[in-house]
């Protein structure tokens, strides 16, 4: 069911409220900061999918980088445009991206590989970025660690993410046409969420 603009605007106002949540989206913009200095200087266009309400949209715009936002929902799009201007919102689906190959110098994909899915959605998705960027991807996804599922077993939380393991998630990456580059956990041995580095094979 798609979104309405008032639950868009809900989720925006709650998401990264409380202490936890606020320090991971910290977390995040610091680490990507990072990354895009030290892989990819502001050249060609950059995609940033999906975008949600545009979250990072300040952080690119900070670091010099023209980009485009995509996402599959119309009220976050609404959002977006809302808050960083219009002109370079697109709706669309990471299932089959409406731009033309190496359309982008790279892409951002950030929390939507650990949604729970199957791996075959995963890598059309990791194609579809191959396919529309020239140089990097970045993405991020949930690492599966033993310690982090004796945590959430003793925790008694149920696996709400979709984790992958190392192993997987680098056969999903080279059938996608990428290779992995680097790694990087937002919180070591505490936070599942890891970033990685792709480049185009």
């Amino acid at each position: 069911m798609a979104l309405t603009l008032e639950q868009a605007r809900a989720y925006r106002q709650r998401r990264y409220r409380t202490l936890d949540q606020a320090w991971v989206n910290w977390r995040e913009q610091r680490l990507l900061a990072h990354l895009l200095r030290a892989w990819l200087p502001p050249q060609g266009p950059w995609l940033d999918v999906p975008c949600g309400y545009g979250r990072f949209a300040p952080l690119l715009a900070r670091l010099g980088f023209t980009a485009v936002g995509a996402d599959l929902s119309l009220a976050m799009l609404r959002l977006a445009a809302e808050a960083h201007g219009r002109g370079r919102w697109v709706q669309a689906s990471l299932l089959a991206l409406p731009f033309a190959d190496g359309a982008f110098d790279g892409a951002l994909c950030v929390r939507l590989l650990h949604h729970r899915r199957p791996d075959a959605e995963r890598q059309q998705i990791l194609q579809e970025l191959a396919r529309v960027t020239r140089r990097v991807v970045l993405v991020s996804f949930y690492r599966y660690t033993p310690l982090h599922a004796a945590t959430r077993r003793w925790r008694g939380g149920r696996a709400r993410q979709g984790m992958l393991t190392l192993a997987r998630f680098r056969a999903l990456v080279a059938a996608s046409g990428l290779e992995l580059a680097s790694l990087h956990a937002l919180l070591r041995f505490v936070h599942a969420q890891t970033f990685a580095v792709l480049r185009k094979a």
